[in-house]
């Protein structure tokens, strides 16, 4: 409430406080209603503090990968799609996890948005748990004419790989695995043909494991190369991600 004094108001009108300094008249917000949070609403933080962490964790784990040459929004993206793969374990809220949910949701999530792996590589890797708990990926046989990406100037291309092994719910990594395969576009064969590559992502801490992969394109200047890649080009996705059974 407020009070009239000698011409002056002093006192609370709404969310309006009125009080008078140096023969002056001050108007000021007051303080507003703290929000106070429902067991629903901290529960949800919870689950949203869980996929944050792990988004977190994954975009520094797999920086080899985008090279930070993602786009601005990506991080926020990676959180939604972790979101995503949460919603359906039937845990209560605040206590959903990437372990109960389905990860495989995070397949074909790109690290550039402006980039999209399929654009660029048309032919995807077949990426298998195995029950030995090793991860397989065969590249299918592909024409380096017709199958995959040539930007202008670019003599020479690398695929690589990642394969990180996490424990999102001890909020570490456990071990990761690194695999390039360099193509050559001045050879004289077209046709590629390359071997079934194996990973060891036994362990005792092991949850989740997920693949990325990138490409990488270079400019040959004499004995040197010169990578290409930037922000409109870079493609970069999560090509595989396992649950690994204890």
């Amino acid at each position: 409430m407020a009070i009239l004094e000698n011409g002056n108001l002093k006192g609370l009108v709404g969310n309006l406080v009125f009080r008078k300094s140096n023969e002056k008249t001050i108007v000021q917000t007051g303080p507003g209603r703290k929000t106070k949070q429902t067991k629903a609403t901290k529960a949800a933080a919870i689950d949203f503090g869980h996929a944050s962490t792990a988004g977190s964790r994954i975009r520094h784990i797999m920086g080899e990968v985008h090279l930070k040459l993602h786009d601005s929004n990506m991080h926020n993206r990676l959180i939604n799609q972790l979101k995503r793969v949460t919603r359906p374990n039937r845990a209560p809220v605040g206590e959903k996890t990437i372990r109960g949910g389905k990860i495989d949701r995070l397949v074909n999530f790109q690290f550039n948005d402006k980039c999209h792996m399929h654009d660029y590589m048309h032919f995807d890797p077949e990426i298998k748990l195995l029950d030995t708990k090793q991860i397989a990926i065969q590249f299918p046989k592909f024409d380096m004419q017709n199958d995959i990406h040539r930007p202008k100037y670019c003599n020479l291309m690398k695929i690589n790989l990642m394969i990180v092994v996490f424990n999102f719910e001890k909020q570490i990594y456990v071990r990761r695995h690194k695999h390039q395969i360099s193509l050559c576009l001045q050879a004289d064969s077209r046709t590629v043909e390359l071997e079934e590559l194996r990973f060891d992502v036994n362990d005792q801490d092991a949850e989740t494991v997920l693949i990325g992969m990138n490409i990488e394109y270079y400019e040959r200047f004499r004995e040197d190369y010169s990578l290409l890649n930037n922000k409109e080009l870079h493609p970069a996705a999560i090509v595989g991600a396992f649950i690994i059974e204890s």
